[in-house]
């Protein structure tokens, strides 16, 4: 039987995802695996903080020299978060010949042409699964598929998800569930990089990078939160079929990229519509009609630290990185440009010749209606109803033309409300 390889590994971080690997690797020891992973340091903020995993003391070192600087340490993962000094650290330790694995999607959103790089010409192995928990295991699809994808949609931020989902539940709008969710330790108390997109933007950027071989810039995106959804909105998509979701999409058509982070009505019954709670769930379509997609936990100290695991375990089996060559840079697509259907949700006077007028400003930039929902209880304020329609497929720039001007209606009240219309994949 060929010997197993032994990993000496150096860990950077010990909070809930790092305590969670000490955990997983605990539980190998003294089981006849194949391979052997040895931790032999651990890099902290702080040596006297009470932890929630026991860890020897002589473990642990505030200095990251410790782990870079020793030679017997041939594999990295980091699990730190924030940008720095965690970019400066796994680029150091690429440089130095280490292999590298992190949880990191900030990091490689940033600086993944240069990670990836410096992995490539150091000849290291460079582990992202736990970047994307959700959507790990189609990571290698993206990469080795001899066919590039045409759509990729993706719920990516369980945050975000279990926002919604007990919005509906609960019949409570987003400011309250949130409060709730940063109680629990689903948000944090800065809750902005899950609820204005960011971390979801992270993830597409990854998955992009993987599968074109370079990484779009994050300000080249399109990118839009979840704060202006509130319950009424999610009760009214229901009653028209569908359900609200905070989607990451990608779409490939020709030489251009179309790649953007909104809230979206999904069809019910179907697909990522069905995804509860910090529930996450990719769907991808390759250019020849395939389509695959997963569903599985969005967050969690054991799914990121199995994520670590299978790239330690390719670590040991002396893989190498595999990383796509980008055949022709995509162009990215303007957001005005694209074309979907459209959810609009208008706070006007309840009289006469609204919708006409309304009606009248959509057909003139060329938007045709699909159905109308007009509520007349509840007014909030007095004497002010919301109307609700669904269009057609339509372009951006003409909704927000037209969005601009029923805005400035005297029979329209306050900013009206777009959501965007998507019907999935599977």
């Amino acid at each position: 039987m060929m010997k197993g390889k032994v990993v000496h590994l150096g860990l950077f971080g010990l909070g809930m995802v790092g305590g969670g690997i000490v955990e997983l690797l605990s539980r190998k020891k003294g089981k006849k695996d194949h391979h052997k992973f040895i931790l032999e340091k651990i890099v902290v903020k702080h040596l006297d903080k009470e932890r929630s995993v026991p860890v020897p003391s002589h473990l642990l070192t505030t200095d990251p020299r410790e782990i870079l600087a020793n030679p017997e340490i041939d594999t990295v993962v980091e699990v730190m978060g924030g940008i720095s000094p965690a970019k400066e650290i796994i680029l150091e330790a690429l440089k130095r010949g280490k292999n590298v694995i992190t949880a990191n999607k900030a990091v490689l959103a940033r600086a993944g042409s240069e990670i990836f790089k410096q992995a490539l010409d150091s000849d290291c192995y460079l582990g992202v699964r736990a970047s994307n928990i959700a959507t790990y295991r189609l990571i290698e699809s993206l990469i080795f598929s001899p066919f590039q994808f045409e759509k990729l949609i993706g719920v990516f931020n369980g945050t975000c998800n279990y926002i919604l989902t007990e919005m509906e539940k609960r019949g409570e709008d987003f400011s309250p569930i949130l409060k709730k969710a940063q109680e629990i330790g689903y948000a944090e108390q800065n809750p902005s990089d899950d609820i204005d997109g960011y971390d979801t933007a992270h993830k597409l950027i990854v998955l992009l990078g993987l599968a074109l071989g370079y990484f779009p810039p994050l300000d080249s995106l399109f990118m839009e939160g979840i704060r202006r959804i509130s319950h009424q909105d999610i009760l009214f998509a229901k009653e028209l079929g569908y359900r609200i979701k905070l989607l990451a999409v990608a779409r490939r058509e020709d030489n251009e990229l179309e790649a953007r982070i909104h809230p979206a009505l999904l069809p019910w019954g179907r697909g990522l519509a069905g995804l509860d709670g910090i529930e996450n769930g990719i769907e991808l379509r390759d250019e020849v009609g395939v389509e695959i997609g997963m569903q599985a936990p969005g967050a969690g100290k054991y799914p990121t630290a199995t994520a670590i695991l299978e790239d330690l375990v390719s670590v040991a089996q002396g893989r190498k990185l595999i990383y796509p060559q980008p055949k022709r840079y995509l162009t990215l697509k303007r957001m005005g440009q694209i074309k979907t259907k459209y959810y609009l949700r208008f706070n006007a006077l309840d009289e006469a010749g609204v919708l006409a007028k309304i009606s009248g400003v959509l057909g003139d930039h060329n938007i045709s209606i699909k159905s109308v929902l007009q509520k007349g209880e509840n007014k909030k304020p007095p004497g002010v109803v919301p109307v609700i329609m669904l269009t057609h497929q339509a372009k951006e720039d003409d909704i927000q033309s037209a969005l601009r001007k029923i805005d400035n209606l005297r029979v329209v009240k306050g900013k009206s409300l777009l959501i965007r219309v998507e019907q999935g994949i599977l």
